[in-house]
C-alpha cells in the first residue's frame, strides 16, 4: 500500500516551537488549568450552546451581541468572508503580500482574482499606500489587511486604514482587518473598534489568549452585515470546549494582560540584542521578531542550525520582500535569551561558511 501523506496533520515535535507564534509564557498553564477544571461530561456529550459566550465576547470586545459572529479560528472567518464576497458577485481581493495563506487558498478555490500590494522588506506602511492606490482604481473588491502583519510584524498606518475605510464606503469595497496580534500592539480592541459600515474586523483568541488549540475567533461588523454572514453557510461550528476555554480566558484577563506586557518588553529586549549582534530586526508590533540574516541560503542554514540546537523557527525567504529573513516567536525572557544565544552562534557560523554566501 502507498504511504499516505497528510499535509495538515501535525506530529509531536520536541523542539521549542518558536515558529507558530503561539502564546508562550510560564504563567499560561494556570489559566488553562481553570479551563480543564470546568470540562464536564455534560459539556462534552451535549451540542454546544453559544448565546452566553457570544454575549460575553461581545461585551469584552466592546460590541453589541448582534455585531459579532464566532468562528472556529480566524482562517475559517477569512474563508467565510471570501465565500460571502463571491456569492455577492465579488471577483477581486486586494491584499497585502505577504498575508495569511487563507486569503490565497480562498481566492484559488473560489476563482477570485488576488491583486497584491508588495513592498521591499514587506513594509506595511508602503503596502498601505499601495492598497489605497489599488482601492481607488476599482470597485466592489474585498480589501484584506492584517494589523500587525503576520510576517513582518509591522502595521499599516492608522491614517491609511482610515482612508481605506473611506474609500471602501465610496467605492463599494469590503475592508477586512485581521487583528489577531493586536494584544501586542496597544489596546486589545483598538482595531475591533473600527468595525461598522464596510469594515469587518477578525480577532482570534489563538495568539492573544493562548487558545490556539481551542480554535475560536470573533468577527465583528455592522449588525446587518453580521446577520447576512451568520446566515451561512459556516463551514463548521465552535465547540463547547472552545466556549469554556474562551470564558476562562476572559475571567483571567488581568493575568493575560501581564503576559502581553512581558512579551512586549521581551520583544524589545530581543530586538536590542540582535542589533548589538550586528543584525537589523524589522520593526514588530506582534509577539514575534523577523530579522534578515543574509542570503536565502544563509537563512536556510540558520534555520537548520537552530533546529539542531532544539528550536523551531520559520524561514521567510519564500515570501515576497522577505528573502533572507527568519522569524521567531517571543517567548518568556529565559527561553528568549537561551534561543538568542543559539541564533547568534548560528549566524556567526554561517557568516564564516563560504558555501552559504
Amino acid at each position: 500500500m502507498p504511504t499516505l501523506i497528510h499535509a495538515t496533520r501535525r506530529a509531536v515535535d520536541h523542539r521549542v516551537n518558536l515558529s507558530s507564534n503561539e502564546l508562550l509564557s510560564r504563567s499560561l498553564p494556570a489559566v488553562h488549568a481553570a479551563a480543564a477544571a470546568g470540562l464536564t461530561s455534560a459539556l462534552l456529550s451535549r451540542y454546544p450552546v453559544s448565546t452566553e459566550t457570544a454575549s460575553r465576547l461581545a461585551e469584552y470586545f466592546g460590541a453589541g451581541p448582534d455585531e459579532l459572529l464566532m468562528t472556529p479560528g480566524s482562517d475559517a472567518a477569512l474563508r467565510h468572508i471570501c465565500a460571502f464576497h463571491a456569492r455577492g458577485g465579488g471577483t477581486t481581493i486586494l491584499s497585502q503580500d505577504p498575508n495569511y495563506a487563507a486569503w490565497d487558498q480562498a481566492a484559488g478555490s473560489l476563482g477570485l482574482t488576488l491583486r497584491p500590494a508588495r513592498a521591499d522588506r514587506a513594509d506595511p506602511a508602503v503596502q498601505g499606500k499601495d492598497l489605497k492606490r489599488l482601492a481607488e482604481s476599482t470597485s466592489g473588491a474585498l480589501i484584506a489587511v492584517s494589523v500587525p502583519n503576520g510576517f513582518s510584524g509591522g502595521c499599516v498606518e492608522d491614517a491609511d486604514l482610515d482612508e481605506l475605510a473611506a474609500i471602501a464606503a465610496e467605492r463599494g469595497h469590503l475592508l477586512v482587518i485581521d487583528a489577531c496580534y493586536q494584544a501586542f500592539n496597544g489596546p486589545l480592541t483598538a482595531q475591533f473598534a473600527r468595525r461598522g459600515g464596510p469594515v469587518l474586523v477578525v480577532q482570534s483568541l489563538s495568539k492573544s489568549h493562548g487558545l490556539a488549540g481551542a480554535r475560536i475567533a470573533v468577527l465583528g461588523g455592522d449588525a446587518a452585515l453580521i446577520a447576512r454572514l451568520e446566515a451561512g453557510p459556516l463551514e463548521n461550528a465552535v465547540s463547547g470546549a472552545a466556549f469554556l476555554a474562551a470564558h476562562t480566558a476572559l475571567d483571567h484577563h488581568d493575568a493575560l494582560a501581564a503576559i502581553w506586557a512581558e512579551t512586549c518588553r521581551t520583544r524589545e529586549h530581543c530586538a536590542e540584542r540582535l542589533r548589538r549582534a550586528g543584525l537589523s530586526p524589522l520593526p514588530s508590533s506582534a509577539n514575534f521578531v523577523s530579522v534578515p540574516v543574509g542570503t536565502e541560503a544563509q537563512a536556510a542554514a540558520v534555520v537548520q542550525l537552530v533546529s539542531e540546537a532544539g528550536y523551531r523557527i520559520r524561514d521567510l525567504s519564500p515570501l515576497p520582500g522577505l528573502g533572507g529573513c527568519v522569524r521567531f516567536t517571543v517567548a518568556d525572557p529565559e527561553t528568549a535569551d537561551a534561543f538568542l544565544d543559539a541564533l547568534e552562534r548560528a549566524v556567526t557560523r554561517i557568516k564564516e561558511a563560504p558555501t552559504c554566501r
